[in-house]
């Protein structure tokens, strides 16, 4: 049997097991980060105060360096004061961004923890791109909507975050990781659904999970703009640059840019007017 037909057929084999695992409830999914969760019990109580907020992110290190580092970042800062306690960092920024920072590192540790060599360099590249998309999320809800851009920068995260699963289940089939065109196409077909299954898993409310699921249905139609359409024009631009865009995928066949009113011409304006929020954000997250 030639080595094409074998990759095909572990292709095969991979996406059956996945398959199986989607359909029978199986999926081995990440557990939802302890901190993020203490985090949105805490927020449920409307007595909440930014001291037990405080005490909750002071209790990771990881957290408190995070959240440290996002609230001295141009985004956040702009006086330029350095900000050294987690209470003035937590009522600057906000209780929201502390719980969405909570869950960016969360994920952030999924491209790290464990992975064997050959996997690093895909959950790298996804990483990147995720945050990349959370930064053009944040700006486009920021000047095209009324949708708060902190949740929009949520949802650019986590788009993507079936991948990170289906890369960890490719660990256990390294013939697959030696044909890189079958595993992205197995990841292009598979993340959305898979990203939902997680999201689910994790509570996160409806409007999140439909991101996950129907970024990449570029002919959905919605009421008016929502999360969706921000993070699937986000994604668009982000991959506007790279040799291996889709050369039959237009701006203007995309409805979502119709419901957000921005032409190619305007989105680029949009991304280059907040090029120093953009770059913050990915400064902040990205590493």
């Amino acid at each position: 049997m030639s080595s094409a037909i074998l990759q095909v057929d572990h292709g095969l084999v991979f996406v059956s097991d996945l398959a199986s695992d989607l359909n029978n409830g199986t999926l081995n999914l990440p557990a939802f980060p302890d901190v993020a969760l203490r985090i949105k019990s805490a927020l449920e109580d409307e007595d909440i105060t930014a001291d037990k907020v405080a005490r909750l992110i002071s209790s990771d290190p990881i957290f408190s360096g995070k959240i440290l580092k996002l609230a001295n970042s141009a985004l956040f800062n702009a006086t330029g004061y350095k900000i050294n306690d987690i209470r003035t960092a937590v009522t600057r920024m906000g209780f929201k961004v502390a719980y969405n920072t909570a869950i960016s590192i969360a994920v952030e540790q999924l491209k790290s923890k464990n992975a064997p060599d050959h996997i690093i360099p895909y959950l790298q590249e996804c990483w990147h791109h995720s945050v990349q998309v959370a930064a053009y999320s944040y700006v486009i809800a920021k000047k095209q909507t009324r949708i708060n851009p902190d949740t929009a920068l949520l949802a650019g995260l986590l788009h993507d975050i079936g991948k990170y699963y289906i890369l960890s289940r490719a660990e256990n089939y390294p013939e697959l990781i030696d044909t890189p065109k079958i595993l992205e196409e197995v990841l292009d077909e598979w993340h959305t659904g898979i990203g939902r299954g997680i999201l689910e898993s994790w509570n996160l409310g409806d409007e999140l999970c439909t991101v996950a699921d129907e970024h990449e249905e570029h002919g959905r139609h919605s009421e008016e703009a929502d999360l969706t359409d921000i993070v699937m024009v986000a994604d668009l631009f982000s991959h506007r640059d790279e040799k291996d865009a889709a050369p039959d995928l237009q701006w203007d066949d995309i409805n979502a840019t119709c419901q957000l009113n921005l032409s190619e011409e305007s989105a680029i304006e949009v991304i280059h007017e907040s090029e120093e929020e953009i770059n913050s954000i990915i400064s902040a997250l990205g590493s």
